[in-house]
């Protein structure tokens, strides 16, 4: 392993210096013209611009050479899942409630301005589940934050038709037919309140 943690080493080596490049680009050039520059040592924005730039860009170029070789799509995909399955595995992650607001109508489930509450990286995923899937493959390790920029999440909501395995890895299906690894869901919604207050029945 001698040789795999020298180059893993010279790799953060890099990283170090090309993020640090990165935010006196964004210092230079970009930040100085952003209204949030007068407390962007509160809002520490350039910093997490800077990292999320970097792990896109990485994760990129990843992407470009696994496309070099003859893989099909169907290897890819179980690729990105089992990706997803280490780096949201119980040791680096725990299922957590959040809440999120609709911005758009989600018929026949929620409609606008209704509020989810979903549970993030469900342990469990069942038949009639409502789910809360990203309209892309979360492949980035920072796709959410980066909806975040924009203060929307591009997703929708689909009810599980069926949960199996393929590949070695968990899949679900919807009742549209529509099949999707269970990793690359945001979450499984636990409960909706109207936007009237009011609890809508999931049953």
């Amino acid at each position: 392993m001698g040789e795999l943690n020298d180059a893993l080493n010279e790799f953060q080596e890099t990283s170090k210096k090309y993020y640090n490049r990165i935010m006196k680009i964004l210092g230079e050039k970009y930040c100085w013209k952003c209204p949030m520059r007068t407390n962007r040592k509160v809002a520490l924005c350039q910093e997490v611009e800077a990292w999320i730039r970097l792990t896109e860009t990485l994760e990129a170029g990843v992407r470009e050479e696994l496309d070099q070789h003859t893989f099909t799509n169907e290897q890819l995909e179980a690729i990105s899942t089992k990706f997803l399955e280490k780096q949201l595995s119980p040791t680096h992650q725990k299922e957590t409630n959040i809440i999120i607001k609709l911005e758009e109508d989600e018929p026949p489930f929620a409609c606008s301005g209704d509020f989810l509450e979903v549970k993030t990286h469900p342990l469990k995923v069942k038949k009639d589940s409502l789910v809360v899937m990203p309209l892309a493959c979360p492949l980035a390790t920072f796709w959410y934050n980066k909806t975040m920029k924009s203060s929307t999440v591009p997703y929708k909501i689909f009810k599980v038709y069926q949960v199996f395995q393929k590949n070695g890895c968990r899949y679900l299906k919807t009742q549209e037919g529509f099949q999707v690894p269970v990793e690359y869901l945001l979450g499984t919604v636990e409960n909706i309140l109207c936007n009237d207050l009011s609890m809508r029945n999931l049953d």
